[in-house]
């Protein structure tokens, strides 16, 4: 139950635990996806379309975690991005975890260095338009890579995000409005869906397939051609969603 999954062009990505305190209006010239100019100019445009205004609501309730100060700034950490032949950039930027598992291991290696830093909830649709505009790198899953097809020992900083649906699992919604298909971070919680769907009837699962599809193009063709696209709710990691309900105080 997995699909075909490739990495953002061929650029290498390098990490270090160097950080600094990062306010979401900082800029910088460099580019961490492997995209020329006019096609970065473009993904910005597209949040001025109806197209993102009809799918903000349902991404600004997704959460993926990111390390913050005890003022809620983020840590930016320092990366390079470059072809490999000496012509990297070197910038600061925060990373976004889709895994909040992740997030905290690496919350627990940040304490090193200052023990107030702590792990918080950030809205998908704001990480998004952070990660078109080269200020935010959106980290998937370990094990969502590989699930979607990368090889062992893949660096997943870089990577585009899987996401995963059965196109023959819809949600009914209120009003006469058509049916939404969900899309899931979670692997897991898309075969979960699924095996929910043929009542629990483990012989009928082979009969639904979950594919894989990326986040930035599933966003982009609901942007870009609503008409041809069905509706998609995205629907975030049950282990993030429990998280946040254990850990994080309601405002």
């Amino acid at each position: 139950m997995s699909g075909a999954f490739s990495g953002v062009g061929s650029a290498t990505t390098t990490t270090s635990r160097q950080s600094r305190i990062y306010n979401a209006d900082d800029s910088t010239s460099s580019q961490t996806n492997d995209n020329d100019n006019d096609n970065d100019t473009d993904k910005t445009l597209m949040f001025e379309t109806e197209g993102w205004k009809n799918i903000a609501d349902n991404l600004s309730s997704f959460p993926l975690f990111t390390i913050a100060t005890a003022e809620n700034n983020f840590v930016a950490y320092s990366i390079s991005v470059g072809d490999g032949v000496g012509d990297d950039k070197t910038f600061n930027i925060p990373f976004f975890y889709c895994d909040v598992t992740e997030g905290l291991v690496e919350l627990e290696k940040s304490q090193v260095a200052n023990k107030d830093y702590k792990l918080i909830p950030f809205p998908l649709n704001e990480a998004f338009k952070m990660w078109c505009d080269d200020k935010a790198v959106i980290v998937p899953s370990k094990a969502s890579i590989l699930q979607a097809g990368a090889p062992a020992g893949t660096n997943q900083i870089g990577q585009r995000v899987p996401m995963w649906a059965c196109m023959e699992i819809t949600e009914e919604q209120e009003g006469g409005l058509p049916p939404k298909l969900p899309i899931f971070m979670g692997l897991e919680d898309a075969n979960a869906a699924v095996l929910e769907a043929v009542a629990g009837d483990r012989t009928k699962i082979d009969d639904l397939e979950v594919v894989c599809l990326s986040l930035d193009g599933a966003i982009e063709q609901l942007v870009t051609v609503p008409e041809e696209t069905p509706s998609f709710h995205f629907v975030p990691p049950s282990k993030s969603i429990k998280y946040i309900e254990e850990n994080i105080e309601a405002p």
